[in-house]
């Protein structure tokens, strides 16, 4: 599809350019990244360390955290700060680019606590 001049992609496969719909909703459409982003975002303007954020989310393994932690610095939604310390240091906090998420996370995080419930009995009364 060619949209004002720029090629979008259909699929992950084609390699003719990458839709900004496709590649935000595959950073955060995922049962972690508006958690973490969201934790991040609410960290009042400090960074924090790889334990502080794994103990907010609570039930993250270590390897599903790193993963997303590298996905978000390379896309530059995160700076992450290691430090020659003994033990090693290592701080993550939003860019400028992350923080421009903090409003629709927000949005999708009050939505979810307005609406959770009723989206769960909408679950209940389906599989019935």
């Amino acid at each position: 599809m060619n949209i004002s001049g720029k090629k979008y992609l259909q699929s992950p496969d084609q390699e003719q350019g990458v839709c900004p719909a496709f590649l935000a909703l595959g950073l955060i459409a995922n049962k972690w990244s508006v958690k973490i982003l969201y934790t991040l975002a609410h960290a009042k303007d400090r960074p924090l360390r790889f334990g502080e954020i794994q103990k907010s989310l609570q039930t993250i393994t270590q390897r599903e955290l790193t993963k997303h932690l590298r996905e978000f610095e390379k896309s530059g939604l995160i700076k992450r700060t290691a430090y020659a310390e003994v033990p090693p240091r290592v701080e993550y906090e939003l860019t400028s680019l992350g923080y421009s998420l903090k409003e629709p996370v927000d949005a999708l995080s009050e939505w979810s606590q307005k609406y959770g419930d009723e989206i769960m009995k909408h679950r209940e009364a389906y599989t019935q």
